[in-house]
């Protein structure tokens, strides 16, 4: 009897299939909200308890704005100063390297704060294998959010953190966002958070919904959405 052809089994037709790749084994939950919102500390929070990671575009981005400003010429932290969006490849070049390294030391489950932006950073990071299971949209009135950033103000030393960036970076969100949470609307993928409310009362209703899957403490609190979306308010 002939041997099989090992060589049409591993196709994708059938067979054996090359393993996923870093970027397609992350499960990633993506919040987004305006300055002074809560992203920052409710995410701390849930790394404490479920011991997911997170990553904040932010915070990488202001990291590497030395090498990126070396290799690129793009200052980040003009543009930051500013409230001007950084360029989508240079946002997807620095998480593409966060996820693929911390994927490798075991570390899946990834919230990632303050992406994406637009319309077009979806679909350029979705073709790069990455796939976005939900998006946590924080919302809160104008005044609460200036109180939040003022308070911290005093003492983050961000550049950003003052009521003249607030205003911008505010009306900025507002503007830029209203395409990315339609379209995650559409896609039934969109969960929006009351951020008006006491920090604690967030939290708890955000441990009580079910996100993630297999996650290092499934069942105790963003569980598993299974693909089934849906917008919850």
């Amino acid at each position: 009897m002939a041997e099989m052809d090992q060589t049409n089994t591993l196709d994708g037709a059938g067979g054996a299939t090359s393993p996923p790749s870093e970027l397609e084994q992350a499960q990633i939950i993506c919040v987004i909200g305006g300055p002074g919102v809560g992203k920052g500390t409710q995410c701390a929070r849930l790394v404490t308890d479920l011991g997911v990671l997170h990553l904040s575009v932010g915070d990488l981005l202001r990291a590497g704005a030395d090498k990126i400003l070396a290799k690129q010429g793009i200052d980040i932290v003009a543009y930051m100063r500013d409230g001007k969006l950084v360029p989508k490849e240079t946002v997807q070049g620095i998480l593409e390297d966060a996820i693929v390294f911390n994927v490798k030391a075991g570390k899946t489950h990834i919230l990632l704060d303050g992406f994406p932006r637009s319309v077009d950073q979806t679909k350029l990071f979705e073709a790069s294998d990455c796939k976005i299971k939900a998006m946590l949209l924080f919302q809160g009135s104008r005044e609460t959010l200036l109180q939040r950033v003022l308070n911290r103000a005093k003492t983050s030393g961000r550049v950003d953190d003052t009521e003249a960036i607030f205003e911008k970076r505010y009306q900025g969100f507002l503007d830029e966002s209203e395409e990315i949470i339609r379209y995650f609307e559409q896609e039934e993928k969109l969960v929006k958070m009351d951020c008006d409310r006491p920090l604690a009362q967030i939290y708890k209703e955000i441990m009580e919904l079910r996100i993630f899957s297999g996650g290092p403490n499934e069942g105790k609190g963003l569980g598993s959405l299974n693909g089934e979306g849906g917008t919850k308010t």
